[in-house]
């Protein structure tokens, strides 16, 4: 498989640093990994995470405006119609007809480095546009009728459009396609979209907000996906950011701190979740404990399989469309025990515990990260490129705290 993985950093609160984390998770990815290419696409109507990597045009206007509006880098279709080089321009041909076999969906990428020579040459963009609130409606509507869409089951195929635009890159010969995925903070189409196109999922969250972590919203979604055999990311990090400082909370800043109690209680919440959804949560095997005592640094999961019953009198019916001939009872029954070998080989290990839980899902980051990872979005930089000119050496200290904090997350990728 030339996908060498998919993230979506999504929370269902505005301002938990989604944006920010996907920024510059994929350039520390991209830099650590040279010879695979990073595949970001900006899920969030607001788009600010494009803007973070495209900046301005050379007359000083927002980039990513000129591009959805047609004035910079239209794509030109059957030699007249004008299309977006943005993800609503790809999400609304798609969900409209189909993708037309003449169309490389490589032209709707922007090779970000083009524009900020400070970026890694490997970070590729589907940008952002500001029409996508306004195009999930429509979605909406096409999604739920049989009528207005070429597709038989229109609600799994619209809902999946973007996994086939990220399975369509990775299909190009000798890439090694790594994907990060922003989102809005609402749960619309185009939260639902973006989900489906991803392999695991990242929340990060706030002591501050914890209660407010949108399980109930995500799980919802989950049973309705299945019910239309719909595969979703599963749980793989939830990135902790601190409480407030107290000097944020004398001036007004921070809010109202909650207490240590109150913070452990929504943790056992968050555990207790887990106990009744784990299949939601991605697979721990048994081989962490034996080899990392620690269960931080070092990290394996389990074989990722699909999640339909592979039984001998299913495998030809429910995937007809991916095996060369009919398979006979025998072939099929083979490659059942086969992956059921596969399975064996490494067995899922259960958490016991909340504190094991803690340390195998949950990663804290110093509060002082979302000063400086804000100040490098803004200034359209890699993290330690950036050069304040007030307290530069608090400044570079905060910077140098969250680029480990970087560099463990992408350990565990």
């Amino acid at each position: 498989m030339p996908l060498e993985g998919s993230y979506v950093v999504w929370n269902n609160r505005g301002g938990s640093g989604k944006t920010n984390l996907t920024y510059h998770l994929a350039i520390k990815y991209a830099y650590r990994n040279p010879d695979k290419t990073v595949l970001v696409v900006d899920m969030c109507p607001q788009a600010d995470l494009s803007h973070a990597f495209l900046g301005d045009d050379e007359d000083g206007h927002d980039y990513v405006s000129q591009i959805g509006s047609l004035k910079k880098d239209p794509m030109i279709l059957d030699g007249q119609q004008r299309i977006p080089r943005t993800i609503s321009g790809y999400l609304d041909i798609y969900t409209s007809v189909g993708l037309p076999n003449n169309v490389d969906p490589r032209t709707f990428l922007f090779n970000v480095s083009k524009f900020n020579n400070q970026l890694p040459r490997n970070v590729y963009l589907l940008c952002g546009d500001t029409s996508l609130e306004l195009l999930g409606k429509a979605m909406d509507l096409k999604r739920s009728s049989h009528t207005i869409t070429p597709y038989a089951n229109p609600w799994r195929t619209i809902t999946q459009s973007l996994r086939a635009f990220v399975h369509k890159i990775g299909e190009r010969r000798g890439i090694k396609l790594m994907t990060f995925i922003d989102t809005n903070s609402s749960f619309s189409i185009c939260t639902e979209i973006a989900l489906t196109a991803a392999d695991r999922l990242i929340l990060p969250v706030s002591e501050d907000h914890l209660h407010r972590n949108g399980f109930e919203y995500l799980f919802s979604f989950y049973y309705r996906a299945d019910e239309n055999s719909v595969k979703l990311p599963k749980i793989h990090l939830i990135l902790c950011k601190v409480g407030s400082s107290s000097t944020e909370s004398k001036i007004g800043i921070g809010g109202n701190v909650p207490t240590p109690g109150e913070i452990d209680k929504c943790w056992r919440f968050v555990y207790d979740t887990y106990t009744k959804h784990r299949d939601a949560f991605e697979i721990r095997t048994s081989s962490i404990l034996a080899t990392s005592p620690s269960h931080e640094k070092t990290y394996t999961t389990a074989p990722r399989l699909s999640s339909i019953s592979l039984t001998p009198s299913l495998i030809h019916e429910q995937h007809p469309s991916s095996l060369p001939g009919s398979l006979t009872p025998s072939a099929a029954s083979h490659c059942h025990n086969h992956i059921n070998k596969l399975n064996n080989q490494t067995p899922p290990y259960q958490i016991q515990t909340f504190e094991e839980f803690m340390r195998q899902y949950v990663m804290h980051i110093g509060n002082e990260a979302n000063v400086v990872s804000r100040i490098a979005v803004i200034s359209h930089s890699p993290l330690l490129a950036v050069k304040h000119p007030h307290h530069s050496h608090e400044y570079q200290i905060c910077a140098q705290t969250f680029d480990k904090t970087l560099n463990d997350i992408v350990e565990r990728i």
